[in-house]
């Protein structure tokens, strides 16, 4: 796709006048003939689809005469009726926590605004024609479009109460430190953790897990531990919690030899950290609500559970 120096001269420019503002946002419209990529806040589709607005007839423009339009958005109970109706128009995807808005047309013009409001112009605009800088935003546009949902998926999730299923990969160890304490203190009803080895458990002691699990007891959240039977803790925290009726711990030696950390909640939540053998202990760690992903493990412990139980 080529284009000429001519048709874009470098520039950055920023306008201020709400009349100026929508006047170069729509002349750019009718000026594109390739592509005009969007990415916009909560608050941008209600722009897009206001009838006969000279920015909604400058999409509509586009649209009739075959350029390639992508919107992505946070779409939200709020603003899902625009939606609706700018997906008759764009091809839309919803982004959590869209903040700030600027757009990339035929990879060479760059616009950009502050915040919107609902249904109004913003209250300035920056433009740039600077190739180096519009290729840095058309690469980042093209980033968040790939982790994008599509429109459809997201709009039925909000439509029908459904929950969105992840699947993370984590890799850096303080953030899966930061998971842990996060998942176990969103528990409800239970909590289960198997520690493969006494390096692990003692890591995630001095990372105050036992304190989190001490303070989970008191909330009456039922808490199943297992852990190697030759590395038996005696004292400390460890003391403490014992005592607690909602506490079970099994001690076997079943566990399987891939060293993996395990910690279940309320059977909706995983997250599975493996243990390296040198250096920080705290490997890449998978995080997941899915279900069939949370289920395999919850069997995984049950079933190393139950052969505990038999074997004492």
């Amino acid at each position: 796709m080529a284009f000429s120096r001519e048709d874009y001269p470098e520039a950055t420019n920023v306008f201020y006048d709400t009349e100026k503002i929508i006047q170069r946002a729509v002349d750019t419209f009718y000026s594109l003939k390739h592509g005009c990529d969007v990415c916009a806040d909560a608050e941008g589709p209600s722009m897009f689809v206001i009838p006969v607005h000279p920015v909604t007839k400058g999409f509509l423009d586009m649209k009739r005469r075959g350029i390639r339009l992508r919107f992505i958005t946070e779409i939200t109970k709020e603003n899902i009726s625009y939606c609706k109706d700018l997906m008759k128009v764009v091809g839309l995807k919803h982004l959590d926590e869209v903040k700030g808005n600027f757009g990339v047309g035929d990879r060479r013009i760059y616009q950009a605004s502050a915040k919107n409001r609902e249904s109004s112009p913003p209250p300035l605009l920056i433009e740039s024609t600077l190739e180096a800088f519009v290729e840095q935003q058309q690469y980042f546009f093209d980033m968040l479009w790939k982790k994008a949902l599509p429109a459809k998926q997201r709009i039925k999730e909000i439509e029908e109460g459904m929950k969105r299923e992840f699947i993370e990969t984590i890799q850096d160890p303080s953030e899966t430190l930061d998971l842990i304490h996060n998942t176990i203190s969103s528990a409800t009803e239970e909590i289960m953790i198997m520690f493969p080895t006494v390096r692990s458990f003692q890591v995630y002691e001095r990372e105050g897990i036992l304190n989190l699990l001490k303070r989970q007891l008191e909330n009456r959240i039922t808490v199943r531990i297992m852990i190697a039977a030759k590395d038996r803790p005696r004292q400390g925290v460890w003391q403490e919690i014992s005592s607690f009726p909602n506490l079970q711990v099994q001690y076997t030696d079943q566990l399987p030899s891939s060293r993996l950390t395990m910690v279940i909640v309320d059977n909706e939540l995983s997250l599975v950290v493996e243990e390296k053998k040198y250096e920080d202990p705290v490997g890449i760690a998978t995080y997941s609500n899915s279900e069939s992903t949370v289920l395999s493990y919850a069997s995984i412990f049950e079933n190393l559970w139950i052969q505990s139980e038999i074997k004492q």
